[in-house]
């Protein structure tokens, strides 16, 4: 297969070892260096000779794989062992010719399953791993056994009229009817988080390549769902929603990052923080009872919300080490629950609660216009170093940061 790749543009470098034929598909014998928890950082379709190719970046070999196919409807299957995703491959890939559509998810706890909805048969797929000689580039080549409709050229320059900005939807929790938590001082949430929201909008619009949106720019109650629609709507790469966090004893205090959990909160106080935070909408009458989606569906949204957690986690870690260098931390590593406001399938969400404003030192702070300030940087620089190394290869970001790696 190496002598079809045009060696003066790829530089390939065949490190993979032999294939051995395993039921419908094709598996890679397990590679005496190959590390657990390789992570996939970047993705692309390429055509080859009249055949069409999926391109997936690899920072380690993993220890195996299987391609395969699946029919009614025709599918293409890549299973990989001990892998993740760096990013939202459903939002990177648009379909291209004979792919319809890409979609993804855990698979046995560690092991990662990528499944690509096609038009027409599959004729003879497989897969294979190269090396980018004098680098540690790793690339897994699927040929997808199709020809393709229109023509692909991924590693052609791409056009900047095409690149598009990363778009961060930033939600101020709570908001008109709903006041949120409030201070001993009577200070209410819903104006706090408004105020941290407008700062991190200001921060991000100042870096090239970011485009933040406001999910409310004044006091106004939005339900839950609806904040997630809108950040939909705005087609955004990742959703932060602001809030203050509040406990019965004053004392409590320090930043907390929390993320989506669809098997249970990590502890007790993440379950009642979730509880807390979604109780607004059953007060005010926006929550639909009863859930009619069709199995299939569900399926499909549960294997969309299961691979955005990872981004979620990946990226809230990065928020936390900033937010603790402004303020303590309530907890020193994302904490997960199930927030109605984190619940969109295709969007990485986080809700960052920047202190709390139970404690009266805390409430002080989140007062001050300079710490609000700070705040808004931490969540920004955390945003910005996450998105460096996983930026979607469409975006602005992704160009520059090629330009100035080299």
């Amino acid at each position: 297969m190496a002598s079809h790749l045009n060696k003066d543009r790829r530089q390939f470098l065949n490190i993979a070892g032999r294939l051995v034929c395993a039921g419908s598909g094709l598996v890679l014998a397990p590679h005496a260096g190959a590390a657990a928890g390789t992570k996939i950082t970047g993705v692309h379709f390429h055509e080859d000779r009249g055949r069409m190719k999926l391109h997936l970046d690899l920072d380690e070999i993993p220890a195996s794989f299987k391609v395969f196919v699946l029919d009614n409807p025709q599918r293409v299957v890549v299973d990989l062992a001990s892998s993740r995703v760096s990013t939202l491959l459903s939002r990177d890939l648009k379909a291209r010719g004979t792919v319809k559509r890409i979609r993804y998810g855990k698979r046995n706890v560690d092991d990662l399953r990528i499944v690509l909805d096609v038009n027409g048969k599959p004729a003879d797929v497989s897969g294979r791993i190269y090396q980018f000689k004098g680098t540690k580039r790793k690339r897994l080549v699927v040929d997808l056994g199709l020809k393709p409709i229109t023509p692909v050229e991924a590693d052609e320059p791409v056009d900047a009229a095409d690149l598009r900005d990363i778009v961060i939807a930033i939600d101020a929790g709570h908001g008109g009817k709903d006041p949120g938590a409030i201070g001993h001082k009577k200070t209410q949430e819903k104006e706090i988080t408004l105020l941290i929201a407008k700062e991190l909008h200001k921060k991000l619009r100042k870096r090239k390549g970011f485009k933040p949106l406001l999910i409310r720019d004044d006091d106004r109650y939005l339900s839950l769902p609806e904040r997630v629609r809108r950040a939909r709507a705005g087609r955004a790469d990742l959703l932060i929603s602001v809030h203050a966090d509040a406990f019965p004893k004053k004392s409590a205090h320090g930043s907390s990052v929390f993320a989506l959990s669809t098997k249970g909160a990590s502890s007790r106080a993440a379950e009642l923080l979730a509880e807390t935070e979604n109780q607004a909408d059953k007060l005010f009458g926006e929550i639909v009872v009863g859930d009619s989606t069709a199995p299939l569906t569900r399926t499909l949204i549960d294997l969309a919300q299961n691979a955005v957690l990872e981004s979620s986690i990946e990226c809230g870690s990065l928020i936390l080490k900033q937010l603790g260098k402004v303020n303590t931390l309530h907890k020193e590593h994302v904490e997960q629950a199930g927030f109605a406001v984190l619940r969109a399938p295709d969007v990485p969400s986080l809700l960052v609660e920047t202190a709390f404003i139970s404690n009266p030192r805390e409430e002080a702070k989140l007062k001050s216009r300079r710490h609000r300030r700070k705040l808004a940087k931490a969540i920004t620089e955390g945003v910005v170093e996450y998105f460096v190394e996983n930026a979607p290869p469409d975006s602005i970001v992704a160009s520059l940061v090629k330009r100035n790696r080299g």
